[in-house]
């Protein structure tokens, strides 16, 4: 077990790191915000406490001067009194002192009218409050006026300042009472005032009103308290609470590292140990005490490490076999090395294999022990064996059944091979982990079973390599290697071999009608009567699809286009496939080692060009391979790269050649024709290049591109104010099967801005013919947009008279095979008087191409033929010399008018 002895075990993790700064953070910030906060209202209130102590300390004091102003009213008012009613006091009154007041005057009048200290009636008085410097010193005396019985004294006394300005009942420590009154200049301060001057100060003030009594303007009562003294509290609370703060903040870090430690040392110690299990070290366990989910988190990694141990064993353990299995060894190497291991892996007290002999009576059985070295192996009685093998069910493989062998309740797993019972793997009953158990015994009884069965394994994989799956022949692979064989004994006996190419004609047709298994159905069939006529000498192989290619040797005494025919022959008879009777035939090219070819690929190559020079023959053909072929092939190759390139750079050209109207000579419009002209092969006839743009795929993009160029000429000359009638562009079979034709043609129409009528589109009789329900309404789409159509080659694409008479067409082109053959009274003329009388009976009218005599001119003219094309009227031209067509129209008109009478005669 591993424990950790650190203190802070688990705070040096950065998950721990995180969680301290986010406990510390919510903890002290919230202190110091309250710390903030308590003190800006604490300070404000106890600054509030002063300064209201202060200016009650001013209200007393100035109550306390009022007191003992009154108070020596009173006594005075008093004295007065005795002193009228009894004169002989004015004596001793004049001499009064006492601690509280001095009398300084008394005056006894005897109450005249106007006299000015007359105060009114009998028995009242007057008081007035004087100050006066005397010698520096602020004097406060009082001058009380009583009137008794038309007799009136005035008494004046001068106030003891130890009795007025004493302080002791309400003096503040360090504090400071100013009286000050501004009217009579007096400032009257109990300490000195210069002392304390450096230190700030607290101030209050309370007025203190004289003037209802005493007469006199009020006096302020300020009193002054040095800062320190005054906010003493304030100090003492500042002072003590960022001792507070600190004390929340240390106790709140010391709660939050304790936390943290608790919970982060179990997750650092599983951590710790995760990485060391990573390491393989799956002895390592555990040791968490906390009785939480800590230590349930605990004992479920312990398990999950003993859980890992075990896989990994197991899975170690099935890798070697796996190795031993890719290395092919014997199947008892294999069981020999492993199975002792199992009953550790499996935790079973023994294990057995039991494999099925060939003799009926015996069976070898291969026993391994717990904590026993080696394999004991015997040939035995099949009393267990058999009823194992009886007992268990290949199909049950998720549920073994459970059975007693000499009263010991075992399980047992099957060992097939190629769906096969071959064995067993037996153990005895596990009591825990079952399911486990028996699944990683499956894992080993499958892995035995694949040893058992390598020697099929690696044949099945030598045939999936080299061998057709459909028909069992060798393969493309296997073919090219016996036929590099062959050579290289032909070559060492100077011997002569031939490669003989089989391809099926019109097997397409056959998946197309009846489905695919029946067209793997009759390639079974075909690879059947071809291997019972070659001989056992010969190699036969399927290359793939419907193609087949022979390897004859020994040609010198059985010529190979003999073979070629035996091999038609058989393939003549017809084939039953699904209860169809199928006729097959096949092109055979033949090469011929060493005449055409030394290589295995120049041998295929050539075979393959022979083939399909036997195919363009008619089908059905042998042909033996020849060097004008090959470099037909390359010279097709360089056309169509060189093509490739015209395209992208824009290296072809249009060219245009009229139609004239028969009836004024006058343009009935133009056909646009592509021209090609190569650096590197010179002028390409469009019989060349159109054939191969057709079969490589790219006469869709030289179909678009002519159809844009032609439309923006015929627009440059319409805007040059010649009128070229319409333009005719030829279509291939892959446009017309392409979805997006009409809207590409829509596309070009808006792109140039010429009127829909202005072109016609040209087709084939033959396109028309291969797919007629979708070109009629292709062709129909077309029509509706304005379009012309025309039908180029008519008479030779074997058009059904049905299809011609819904076909929405405007013009139908003569083929100029017919034109040319047009002689007087022949048959060829009959068929282009047909085509127009036909024709004109639909409402479409007529062009004849290739006419390049007058003796056409005037047949076709006498037939009702109504425009002709070819040489005899204009060669095709580039656009540049469209402008200079004007001035032969008189010479065609002419040449026309000039036949008319002859033609009428003939006609005649």
């Amino acid at each position: 077990m591993l424990r950790f002895k650190k203190t802070f075990a688990g705070l040096g993790s950065r998950v721990a790191a995180r969680t301290l700064i986010l406990f510390w953070t919510s903890a002290v910030i919230p202190i110091l915000i309250y710390a903030f906060l308590a003190d800006r209202i604490v300070s404000e209130k106890l600054n509030r406490q002063a300064t209201d102590h202060l200016a009650q300390t001013s209200k007393s004091y100035g109550l306390l001067l009022f007191d003992r102003l009154t108070q020596t009213e009173t006594d005075l008012s008093d004295m007065a009194a005795l002193a009228l009613a009894d004169g002989r006091e004015i004596d001793s009154l004049k001499s009064y002192k006492s601690e509280r007041f001095r009398i300084t005057d008394v005056r006894f009048t005897p109450g005249e009218p106007g006299a000015p200290d007359a105060i009114g009636q009998e028995g009242d008085h007057g008081v007035v409050l004087g100050l006066e410097k005397q010698n520096g010193r602020d004097v406060v005396s009082l001058q009380l006026s009583k009137q008794l019985e038309g007799r009136v004294i005035i008494v004046t006394a001068e106030l003891a300042d130890t009795y007025l300005w004493n302080a002791d009942a309400v003096l503040l420590p360090s504090a400071n009472i100013c009286v000050e009154s501004i009217a009579a200049q007096l400032r009257r301060c109990l300490l000195n005032e210069d002392a304390g001057s450096n230190e700030a100060s607290l101030t209050a003030s309370w007025p203190l009103f004289l003037a209802p009594r005493f007469g006199s303007e009020a006096w302020t009562i300020v009193t002054r308290q040095p800062r320190s003294e005054a906010l003493q509290a304030l100090r003492s609370f500042e002072r003590t609470l960022p001792i507070v703060s600190l004390i929340a903040i240390l106790l709140a870090s010391l709660l939050s590292t304790i936390h943290i430690r608790r919970s982060h040392r179990p997750l650092a110690l599983l951590t710790h140990v995760a990485t060391r299990v990573a390491h393989k070290q799956f002895h390592e366990r555990v040791d968490i005490r906390s009785n939480d989910e800590y230590e349930q988190l605990g004992r479920a990694f312990n398990l999950m490490a003993t859980a890992l141990s075990r896989q990994f064993t197991l899975l170690r353990t099935l890798a070697r076999v796996d190795h031993m299995i890719l290395t092919d060894p014997a199947p008892d190497v294999v069981i020999g090395r492993v199975l002792p291991s199992l009953p550790r892996v499996l935790r079973t007290q023994a294990i057995a294999l039991i494999v099925d002999g060939e003799a009926s009576a015996s069976a070898t059985v291969f026993v391994a022990i717990d904590n026993v070295k080696g394999v004991d192996q015997a040939s035995t009685s099949r009393v267990c064996a058999e009823k194992l093998l009886g007992v268990i069910d290949p199909s049950h493989l998720l549920q073994p059944l459970p059975f007693k062998c000499n009263d010991t309740e075992v399980f047992g797993l099957p060992v097939e091979v190629g769906g096969e019972l071959r064995g067993a793997l037996v153990f005895n009953n596990p009591s825990r982990g079952r399911r486990t158990r028996l699944r990683n015994a499956r894992a080993f009884a499958r892995r035995f079973a694949i040893t058992l069965g390598s020697n099929e394994r690696r044949q099945a994989l030598i045939k999936q390599a080299y061998y057709d799956e459909l028909t069992g022949l060798p393969n493309r692979r296997l073919f090219k290697e016996r036929l590099e064989h062959d050579l290289h004994l032909a070559a060492r006996s100077r011997q002569r071999l031939a490669v003989i190419y089989i391809d099926l004609d019109r097997f397409k047709h056959v998946n197309d009608s009846l489905g695919h298994s029946a067209g793997d159905a009759l390639l079974i069939a075909v690879c059947d009567r071809l291997k019972a006529i070659v001989r056992d000498t010969d190699t036969l192989a399927r290359m793939g699809g419907d193609e087949f290619v022979l390897i004859a040797s020994d040609i010198d005494r059985d010529p190979a286009h003999l073979l070629a025919g035996r091999l038609q022959s058989a393939l003549a008879e017809p084939i039953d496939v699904q209860g169809t009777k199928c006729f097959v035939q096949a092109s055979i090219g033949l090469t011929v080692y060493p005449e055409d070819g030394a290589t295995v690929e120049a041998l295929l190559r050539n075979a393959d060009i022979a083939m399909y020079r036997a195919k363009g023959r008619g089908r059905g053909v042998v042909t033996y391979f020849e060097e004008h072929m090959n470099r037909e092939a390359q010279q097709r190759l360089r056309v169509e790269h060189r093509l490739r390139h015209a395209l992208e750079s824009n290296a072809l050209t249009l060219c245009y050649q009229p139609k004239v109207n028969l009836s004024d000579g006058s343009i009935h419009g133009v056909e646009a024709l592509a021209r090609w002209t190569d650096e590197e092969l010179g002028t390409v006839s469009p019989g060349i290049f159109i054939p191969v743009a057709e079969d490589c795929g790219l006469i869709e993009a030289l179909g678009k591109w002519a159809l844009q160029e032609a439309c923006m000429a015929f627009q440059r000359q319409a805007q040059a104010g010649i009128d070229l009638g319409h333009v005719s562009v030829n279509v291939s079979m892959r446009q017309l099967n392409s979805d997006s034709f009409v809207k590409e043609i829509g596309t070009v129409l808006e792109r140039t801005g010429i009127p829909p009528a202005a072109l016609e589109i040209e087709l084939t009789e033959s396109a028309v013919a291969a797919n007629p329900q979708k070109t009629l309404s292709l062709l129909a789409e077309l029509r509706s947009l304005g379009v012309r159509v025309s039908i180029d080659d008519f008479g030779t694409g074997y058009s059904s008279m049905s299809s011609l008479a819904v076909l929405p067409a405007d013009t139908l082109k003569i083929d100029r095979s017919f034109i040319v053959n047009c002689a007087p009274n022949g048959p060829a003329q009959s068929v282009v008087a047909a085509i127009i009388s036909m024709a004109h009976v639909l409402g479409k009218k007529t062009v004849a191409e290739g006419v390049e005599s007058m003796e056409q001119l005037r047949t076709l003219r006498m037939l009702g033929c109504d425009c002709i094309q070819g040489y005899l009227t204009a060669k095709p031209m580039p656009e540049a010399a469209l402008a200079h067509l004007a001035p032969d129209f008189a010479r065609w008109d002419s040449m026309i008018a000039d036949d008319v009478e002859l033609i009428l005669g003939i006609a005649s």
